[in-house]
């Protein structure tokens, strides 16, 4: 196993330094991610218990162990016992206030908007599409990260949580999803045709009319169910990256 704080590509969450220390490489804010807290939340004690049910789920999301299910659902019930449109009034000040810098933290807000399946979520989520994607903040060197990417991983949970809302019939998630089939970033597009393809009966335009050309393969494309994926038998043949030379794989 590569050392803790080997420089690779695997995402950590970052604590604080210890006392009278100094954090360790790949702690430092920017190099790993953070849960939320004080300084990406600086407003949430404005919104009381709602702040801490809100915080809780966020840590219930990135936690591990045999309960984590059981106990991000608890965390989501919870939250359902706020007003929505109080959660929404939170989710719109938390996207509008979280720095760019702070993918992970934007991440789960959009991701628990999406879980809590809120009607009244659709326009924080469509604005959340909407959002123009920043210029690359990579270094062109650092081929292990793209802010790109992570931006429209954002917007593209978001598509999903409109997706779940166009599914129970919502006509606000429908509109945000026709409406950003012209988006400028091919995976949004590919998200909204994917969304508008399965809602219950197909999709409600004629996507042939509203697709790019070149988004046309978008139309015939599937989704496959995990279970048809081939799954890999075996990994301990592959070594870490950089590690040395990885010796050939097994026979079949």
């Amino acid at each position: 196993m590569a050392d803790q704080h080997s420089a690779d590509d695997t995402p950590r969450v970052a604590g604080p330094p210890p006392p009278g220390g100094k954090a360790a490489p790949g702690d430092e804010p920017g190099d790993s991610l953070a849960s939320p807290g004080p300084q990406a939340y600086e407003f949430i004690d404005e919104f009381g218990g709602l702040g801490s049910a809100f915080t809780d789920a966020v840590h219930a999301m990135g936690a591990v162990g045999p309960d984590v299910e059981d106990n991000y659902q608890r965390a989501l019930r919870v939250l359902r016992e706020y007003p929505p449109d109080e959660i929404t009034t939170f989710a719109r000040r938390g996207w509008q206030s979280l720095p760019e810098e702070a993918y992970l933290d934007r991440w789960g807000l959009v991701q628990l908007l999406t879980d809590l399946r809120l009607s009244d979520a659709a326009g924080v989520l469509a604005a959340v599409v909407a959002t123009p994607v920043p210029p690359e903040r990579s270094p062109g060197a650092d081929h292990r990260h793209s802010t790109v990417g992570e931006e429209v991983v954002i917007r593209t949970t978001a598509v999903e949580g409109l997706a779940r809302l166009a599914a129970e019939g919502d006509p606000r998630a429908v509109e945000a999803l026709v409406r950003h089939l012209d988006d400028d970033q091919r995976g949004v597009r590919a998200a909204c045709v994917t969304a508008l393809r399965g809602l219950p009966g197909g999709a409600p335009v004629d996507l042939t009319e509203l697709v790019r050309e070149d988004d046309r393969d978008l139309l015939t494309a599937r989704r496959p169910d995990v279970r048809e994926v081939p799954q890999v038998g075996r990994v301990d043949y592959v070594l870490h990256p950089g590690a040395g030379a990885d010796p050939p794989p097994p026979p079949r």
